[in-house]
């Protein structure tokens, strides 16, 4: 049995691409979507080792299903979780989905503050955010206040290509892979399996974001003149530039 595992990023799209992988008869993805197993990331439950993990979440699965697999946002942030993937399944597909980082870090501040975990508002949590990192205490798998430095994804991605070989590696832009059908046939062919599904999930949303109830133009300017060096340095390792991207940044 083949393993994929959808590591991130957070607030960028990964349940819309969890319902896009599991429609597919050859996948079958782990149970329920909510709340995220996380298994790589508790010590309690990487001990009980490979034969729970895949009782617990994949018992449904049919005799057709050539993949497993998991989706943890959290994983993209810890060393730990994956070098724990590579150890049980060196062999691994794994999946990394990714948003404007600007309009990301917004989605992430709301969800923060929906889930009563922020307030403050978006400009002051934005410069409170270093010492937040430094010294913050909270309950969540990761800091929840990570807005900015979350969305520099090149230096997650980084972290993952010292474990796992490039070819293992998927990084599939959200804004392609939701209005674009041969986005989602690509990521068919990738992995091997029929590239003439058609999902009824595409171009569904899933966790919508709430729209802003200001003006956070200045803010977001800020922040894109922040990730443009990221931006590079991501165009560069998938040898296109993201135009949607670059379209939104430049109408700021």
């Amino acid at each position: 049995m083949n393993h994929l595992f959808i590591t991130g990023a957070q607030r960028s799209g990964s349940t819309y691409l969890y319902h896009i992988l599991d429609e597919h008869p050859k996948i079958s993805m782990s149970r329920p979507v909510r709340p995220e197993p996380k298994f790589f990331l508790d010590d309690q439950l990487y001990a009980k080792g490979h034969a729970y993990y895949e009782n617990a979440y994949f018992s449904g699965h049919s005799k057709e299903t050539r993949y497993l697999g998991e989706k943890s946002t959290s994983y993209i942030e810890s060393v730990v979780a994956a070098n724990r993937i590579h150890q049980f399944y060196p062999n691994a597909r794994i999946l990394m989905i990714l948003r404007d980082p600007v309009i990301r870090a917004y989605s992430n501040y709301r969800f923060s503050a929906a889930h009563q975990l922020e307030d403050l508002t978006f400009e002051d949590a934005l410069k409170a955010e270093p010492i937040r990192l430094a010294d913050a205490s909270f309950s969540t798998s990761v800091n929840p206040y990570a807005y900015c430095k979350r969305g520099h994804y090149i230096d997650y991605i980084e972290t993952y290509l010292t474990i796992f070989d490039r070819s293992q590696l998927e990084i599939l832009i959200f804004e392609e892979l939701v209005c674009k059908p041969e986005s989602v046939q690509r990521l068919y062919r990738w992995l091997g399996v029929d590239d003439d599904f058609k999902p009824d999930s595409f171009g569904k949303i899933y966790n919508p974001t709430v729209q802003k109830e200001q003006d956070h133009s200045k803010t977001f300017r800020s922040l894109a003149l922040g990730y443009r060096e990221s931006l590079e340095q991501l165009e560069n390792l998938l040898g296109h530039r993201i135009e949607t991207w670059r379209r939104h940044w430049d109408k700021l």
